[in-house]
Formats: C-alpha cells, structure tokens, sequence
C-alpha cells in the first residue's frame, strides 16, 4: 500500500499562512469565528431570516439552534443577540433573555427589540427599571418601524395612562 503524499503547493501554503493569522487573530480576540470563516453580512442575515421563520412557525427549538449558532460565531452582532433573546423569552427562559437583550444593548444601545424586551421582562419582575428600558425602545423607534417599538409605546402609554389615573384618584 502507498502512503498518501500531501504536495505542498504555494497557494496552499498562503492560505495556510492566512488561516493560522486568522485563527491567531481569533484567539486573541480580534476577530469572531464568523470572519474567520468569512461570513459576509448577506449571509449572516439570510440565516437569521430563517431562524425568524422558524420562530414564527412555533419552531423555537430550531430557532435558538439558529440564533446560539449565529451569535456564537459573531458575539458582537446586536440583532442576532436580541433574537436569540427573543426566543429565549418564548422559551420561559427568562435569565437567559435578559442575559442577551442586555448583550445586545451593550453593543447597540438603540436596539428596539432589546429595549422593548427587556423592558417588559424588567417590569414583570417589578423592576421599575423596566419602564427605562420601554421609554428608550420609543425613542429609538419613535415611527413605530418595529413591532417591538409599536408595543414600547403602547405599553408606555398604558402606563402613563394608570400613573394620571393613580395621580387622580389621591
């Protein structure tokens, strides 16, 4: 039997050179494992596109494999962050929502989604932090684009609405 021979080419070996730079790169913390792999941002969004479909269709499970793997591969990405809190908060997975809505705001303090989310969570623990959350949410989206800012702002409205009604009452 023949050993297998590996011939070194030139390009090969260039390309080896730049994946061990990237893979140095990676370990040091300057680059995500989605760059490493050369995920463009096309990409990225077409994937998390179907991690929303899947959400939508009641397929959470499937959908947080999606958004793990996303952000996984780039911890930086505010959107997938907040996605994956999302389904997370479907999920009766509470600690763990708002761990990556908070993730989300610490890279995209405007985040909607994360705003909103995590506002409502905050409230419904008693945090009156929460309402913080929900009145920076219709700030960022002060056009009502998303449905996570449409429902900041109904939810500030009711609150503000109970708060004059408390007010009144006294």
């Amino acid at each position: 039997m023949n050993p297998r021979i590996i011939k070194q080419t030139e390009t090969a070996m260039q390309a080896d050179t730049d994946m061990k730079s990237k893979l140095k790169a990676f370990a040091r913390g300057e680059m995500t494992w989605a760059e490493v792999e050369g995920m463009t941002f096309e990409e990225a969004k077409a994937i998390a596109a179907v991690g929303c479909d899947l959400a939508a269709a009641g397929r959470l499970d499937d959908a947080r494999i999606i958004f793990e793997g996303l952000v996984a591969g780039n911890p930086k990405d505010s959107a997938a962050r907040a996605a994956l809190g999302t389904v997370y908060q479907k999920l009766g997975r509470t600690a763990d929502a708002i761990t990556e809505y908070t993730a989300a705001l610490d890279r995209d303090a405007k985040n909607p989604v994360a705003l909103a989310n995590r506002g409502e969570l905050r409230l419904k623990a008693g945090d009156r932090a929460g309402f913080q959350d929900l009145a920076k949410a219709v700030e960022a989206d002060p056009y009502g684009e998303t449905a996570a800012g449409r429902r900041a702002k109904g939810l500030v409205k009711a609150i503000t609405m109970a708060a004059v009604q408390v007010a009144k009452a006294r």
